[in-house]
């Protein structure tokens, strides 16, 4: 990702259009990999408004419905080895690449309408960072822990250093 980071900042901080054309394919597999594992709203509550059954199941007009849209993140036979972090999974060359079976924003009409500008916001804050700074967990051998309320979220314990500053900042 700094090598990807030095070639988009290579003429100082891009603006606009500039930012379109560069490929940030490892920061947008590191993304969506990070996504995939620890999506910020797994699942979504909706009320059934029409009487439909589904599996065999009939829930009742007004019932509340828990959908866990990106409970197939972690599916053997979506994404091969589920529980290991792999930003390669989403090479051209893997299969692992399933439409319906990535969704941390929903699918169909209940997507996020935020999902493009969270995702640009995300690479142009990591490609800051990896610019600008070498940072090291605090402790070296801190264990992720998740707070799952009120979105998934890494405990206050997750802290960084500076390790290096590679560069001075812009003022």
């Amino acid at each position: 990702m700094q090598a990807e980071a030095a070639t988009f900042f290579a003429n100082g901080e891009p603006v606009g259009e500039e930012v379109q054309e560069f490929s940030l394919d490892t920061t947008h597999r590191l993304i969506m990999e990070c996504q995939r594992m620890y999506p910020v709203v797994p699942m979504q509550v909706r009320n059934v408004m029409n009487a439909f059954t589904l599996e065999g199941y009939s829930p009742p007009v007004g019932t509340r419905l828990f959908i866990a849209q990106t409970a197939t993140h972690y599916m053997d036979d979506v994404f091969p080895d589920p529980f290991s972090f792999d930003i390669d999974r989403y090479l051209p060359e893997r299969k692992e690449q399933v439409g319906h079976g990535y969704a941390p924003f929903g699918l169909g009409t209940h997507t996020c309408l935020g999902q493009n500008w969270v995702e640009l916001q995300l690479a142009l804050n990591l490609l800051l960072i990896a610019h600008y700074f070498n940072l090291e967990l605090s402790p070296e051998n801190y264990q992720l822990r998740l707070n799952p309320i009120p979105s998934l979220a890494p405990r206050k314990s997750l802290k960084f250093v500076v390790a290096e500053k590679r560069r001075e900042l812009p003022s």
